[in-house]
This record gives structure tokens, sequence and C-alpha cells, in this order.
């Protein structure tokens, strides 16, 4: 059953909000990378205030970490696109340094239409940011400055001499790319809901795509419903291969999800019914992934490589 391919780790949740009020109302979604050999986690963190931070985390193993005392980065208090704060860290390496891809939040103007599905005119922007070690940041800007868009990944190399990135405007997946990170393509529809199933109502990308032997290996998330009142949803993780020189062609999708809610922590919780992979570590055949559980605490759950590319055969 590919319900089983993934392995929570009896550690679990390893982290939880701790009484300091920046992350007072959640700990979710990190970025993961090693680190002069050790796994960080940049992580986001809900204050008491309701606004979203980075915190940084540092393994001592692959789920027992170290928190600093302090967020490592906030928007700045003039920041229009980050009023309501920075979320859902993605990160790679290229070139020698780190890229972070993030969402900015924010209320747009009381003169602008409020989407469909919310309660207000919240305005998201996917935005890229520059770091040496995840304690400093330099912001780049933002991917389509006009759209609602999250969910932003990065490609952990170019492609034909360009960035590549997959990105979220309601309600599917797309593909752009740029030569400087800073103006982009169109946006070219990649994966799309499908009604009717698991991953009806929505779906984004989990973290950075990994390069296989087959192709592009990405994880992704997929909510089923979304219902008022409650905000009840259902959010599981599925998994889809992508061509290995044109990745906006998908070789194969697979037609379950992989990885459910099932735990307590990830049944409850601020918004229940969630696991949000968007962190992704390779150890040899072992895929260590972090992710946001219930919306409001960190797991990790482990997979074979191997046996997630069997899939496809």
């Amino acid at each position: 059953m590919t319900e089983a391919l993934f392995r929570r780790s009896p550690r679990n949740p390893i982290l939880v909000p701790r009484e300091m009020w920046w992350e007072g109302k959640g700990v979710l979604n990190p970025a993961a990378l090693m680190i002069r050999g050790r796994p960080h986690l940049l992580y986001r963190a809900v204050g008491n205030d309701g606004i979203s931070r980075f915190g940084l985390a540092e393994g001592q193993t692959w789920n027992r970490f170290e928190r600093r005392d302090l967020p490592v980065w906030e928007a700045r208090e003039d920041d229009f696109d980050g009023r309501l704060g920075i979320e859902d860290p993605r990160a790679i390496v290229m070139d020698g340094s780190i890229l972070v891809a993030y969402t900015k939040v924010s209320v747009d103007r009381a003169d602008q239409p409020k989407l469909p599905w919310e309660t207000a005119p919240f305005r998201l922007r996917a935005w890229i940011a520059r770091s040496d070690d995840l304690q400093t940041f330099e912001e780049v800007g933002p991917v389509l400055p006009e759209s609602n868009t999250k969910d932003l990944v990065l490609f952990p190399d170019r492609l034909d001499g360009r960035f590549v990135a997959l990105v979220r405007e309601f309600p599917a997946i797309q593909i752009i790319t740029s030569s400087d990170l800073r103006s982009w393509s169109d946006p070219q529809s990649l994966l799309e809901p499908i009604p009717g199933t698991w991953e009806a109502e929505r779906l984004g990308a989990g973290p950075p795509p990994i390069r296989t032997e087959k192709g592009w290996l990405l994880l992704y998330h997929a909510n089923e419903y979304l219902r008022s009142p409650g905000n009840r949803r259902l959010y599981r993780m599925g998994v889809a291969i992508l061509d290995a020189r044109d990745p906006s062609q998908v070789r194969y999708r697979h037609s379950q999800p992989i990885f459910s809610p099932e735990a307590p922590y990830e049944r409850e919780g601020p918004v229940g019914n969630v696991v949000f992979g968007t962190g992704l570590i390779v150890d040899g055949d072992t895929l260590h992934l972090y992710y946001g559980a219930g919306d409001g605490v960190i797991g990790e759950a482990t997979a074979s490589l191997r046996q997630l590319l069997a899939l496809a055969d």
C-alpha cells in the first residue's frame, strides 16, 4: 500500500510551540537543508499576535533539534506584502548560496475584491531571498508580482541556463522559468486538480524537486475539499515524476496519496487533517521528509527513494 511508504519518527512531533510569544500559536512547514553535516530547519512560527516569522533549528540527529530563542527573520514594518508575515519556506543550495522561496501574506486594500474562498481580500505573493547561513537574508524579489501565488519551489539546477520554479496560482501547480530570478516567464499549467478524487480542490508543490534516474521526483500536497463553517479540509501528499530535460512534461503521476494525516497530532490542531511536507533531505536511499502537521507542529517521516521510484514501474 502506498500509504505505508512513509514511516513516522517515534519522536513525533519533533517541534511543538514553545512558551515564546513569537511562536506560541504554532510551528509548521519548514525548509530543510544539510549545513556543516547537520540537518537544519528554517520553520514558520505563528506568534500570539497572529503574525508568521521564521525560526531556525539545528539538528543533533535527524529528529532531535535545538532552536534559537529569537526568530531569524520577519517582515519589515513597512513591507505592505508582508503585513501578516512570511510563511512556508523552501530552500535549495545553488552557486554556493542558499535560495529561499517563501510566501508573504497581507490584506489588500478595501477596494480590492476578496478571493471567493476567503473571508477577506488576502494578498499572497511568492518571493525569493538569498542567504549564506539561514540567519541573514537578502531579498531578491517576488515572482509574478501581480498575481496571488504561493507554494513556490526552485529546482536545484539550472536547465538550459535558466532557473526553473513551480508555483501555485489557485488552484493548480504551474511551472515558470527565469534568467535572473527577477523576471519570470508566463506560468504554464503542470498539475491540475482532478474532480472527485483526493486532489479535487487545490494542490501545490511540497519540497524542492530532486533529480533521480527517472527524472525529477516531485512530492506535492493536495486538498480534497474546503467546507465552512469550521474551515474543514483534508490535505495529503502525492508524488509525480517530471521529465529530466523538460520538467514541464509530467512522466508519471501516482493516482493515490502516499502520505495522509493519521496520527492525532496530524488530525487535530489549528487546522486538522493536514500533512504538509516542505522540507526533504536525501541520505542515500532514505528520504527525510519534514512536514507541518495539523497546521501547528512539525513531524519527520522517512521513506525509501527506491520504493517511491518503483511506483512508476
